[in-house]
């Protein structure tokens, strides 16, 4: 096909026209499909944090534990709800600025500091977990090998989030810049 006869059958289709009131829906929280997928998400998950902390005491021996133990893991479970909590807020109020070049300088500020949350509040959480299930262990060679591996899989996973975040970040810093 030459170009000026696909330049002729483009200009020929029709562009749909929707009105601004059903754009307007397609655009409010309940419809939205990101935040969709978001609630979802935090639905699933805090059903399953609120099933696990519902058994956590008698499963796992939690009563045998100090308070501050307890209290450690339950903090440690709650930081990556607030955290998806937070991250919902950031997807539903993206626009905050006069153009599209300001609101997301302004998204870009706001999503650096939640990269660094993500980030900690992930290490955090795997530190409660494992000094939950580690308190009052006894050990020995096998358990020294089995906690260094359990490190070096922190720490791999704190990298590949680290370069993740990275990636992010400078993704959108690249489009900032198209705009100037």
């Amino acid at each position: 096909m030459e170009f000026n006869e696909m330049k002729s059958t483009w200009n020929a289709v029709r562009t749909p026209t929707i009105p601004s009131t059903e754009i307007q829906a397609m655009l409010s929280e309940n419809k939205h499909p990101v935040l969709k997928g978001i609630r979802k998400q935090l639905t699933i998950e805090i059903i399953g944090w609120c099933i696990f902390l519902l058994c956590y005491y008698t499963m796992f021996d939690a009563n045998l534990k100090p308070l501050w133990i307890n209290i450690l893991l339950v903090l440690s479970i709650l930081l990556p709800l607030i955290h998806n909590l937070m991250g919902y807020r950031l997807a539903k109020y993206l626009v905050h600025g006069a153009n599209i070049r300001e609101s997301l300088k302004n998204y870009l500020s706001k999503i650096k500091i939640y990269a660094i949350i993500s980030i900690v509040s992930r290490q955090i959480y795997l530190a409660g977990f494992l000094l939950f299930f580690t308190y009052g262990l006894r050990f020995n060679t096998s358990r020294y090998v089995l906690l260094a591996i359990i490190g070096l899989i922190f720490l791999v996973q704190l990298w590949l989030l680290t370069r993740l975040w990275a990636k992010r970040l400078k993704n959108l810093g690249n489009t900032i810049a198209i705009f100037r």
